[in-house]
C-alpha cells in the first residue's frame, strides 16, 4: 500500500508540473488563452474529495471562451486531481483513528454497491449534480483501478462541464452571484459537518452567576 500511495502522489505532481509548464507556454504564445489556464488551476482543487464548487469558475470563464475549450480544461484538471484523491483516501484508510469509519456498516454497504457497478456509478455522479465527493472516496476505498476511474470521470465530467459552460455563455451571471454560490456551498458544508456534540456545547454554556443580594430588609 505505501508504494501505491507514492505512485499516486508522484503521478499527481508530474501532471501538475506538466499543466503548469504547458499553461505557461500557452500564456506566452497565445496570451488571450490565459483564462483557460487560470480555469484549469481553479478546477484542480474544486474537483476533489473536498466539496468546493467548480460551477462558479466555469460559469464565469464561459463568458469569454468556447464551451468546448472550457469543458476540456476543466476535465483535464479533474483527471489530475484524481491521483491526489486516491493518495489521500488511501492514507486516510490507514490512519488508526480516521480509518475506523471504513468499518462502519454504512460505509461497507456503500463500498459493496460501488463494487457492483463502479464505472456506471462514477459516470452517474460525475455527470449529474450528485455529490462527486462520494465516489471520489468510495472508488479508491473499494480498490477500483485509478485508470478506469479516470476513464469514467472523463465520460461523465466532459459533458457536464460542457453543459455548464454552454449555460454560462448563454446566461451571463453577475460576479456577485458566482461569489455567493461559492460562499454558500462552502458554508453549507461547514454547517452540515458540525457535530451535534459541538452544537450542544455551544448552546449549553452555563449561565453567568448572579451575585446573592443578601437578605432583604423588612418593609
Amino acid at each position: 500500500m505505501p508504494a501505491v500511495k507514492t505512485t499516486h502522489w508522484r503521478s499527481f505532481y508530474l501532471c501538475l508540473c506538466a499543466i503548469v509548464i504547458a499553461g505557461g507556454v500557452m500564456v506566452l504564445v497565445v496570451p488571450r488563452l490565459a483564462g483557460l489556464f487560470l480555469l484549469g488551476l481553479y478546477c484542480i482543487p474544486t474537483n476533489s474529495i473536498f466539496p468546493l464548487p467548480h460551477e462558479p469558475g466555469i460559469l464565469y470563464f464561459a463568458q469569454f471562451y468556447d464551451p468546448l475549450w472550457i469543458a476540456i480544461a476543466a476535465t483535464i484538471a479533474s483527471v489530475i486531481m484524481s491521483f491526489a484523491d486516491y493518495a489521500m483516501v488511501q492514507a486516510w484508510m490507514r490512519h488508526p483513528r480516521l480509518g475506523s469509519v471504513q468499518h462502519t456498516r454504512l460505509f461497507q454497504w456503500a463500498v459493496r454497491w460501488m463494487k457492483r457497478w463502479p464505472f456506471a456509478i462514477i459516470v452517474l455522479f460525475s455527470l449529474t449534480p450528485l455529490p462527486i465527493s462520494v465516489v471520489r472516496i468510495l472508488a479508491p476505498a473499494s480498490g477500483y483501478p485509478v485508470s478506469r476511474y479516470i476513464a469514467a470521470q472523463i465520460v461523465g465530467r466532459l459533458p457536464r462541464f460542457f453543459a455548464l459552460a454552454w449555460l454560462g455563455a448563454a446566461v451571463h451571471f453577475p460576479a456577485w452571484a458566482l461569489v455567493a454560490i461559492f460562499v454558500a456551498t462552502v458554508g453549507l458544508f461547514w454547517f452540515t459537518t458540525q457535530s451535534p456534540k459541538d452544537a450542544d456545547e455551544a448552546t449549553d454554556d452555563p449561565a453567568p452567576e448572579v451575585a446573592d443580594p443578601g437578605p432583604t430588609a423588612p418593609a
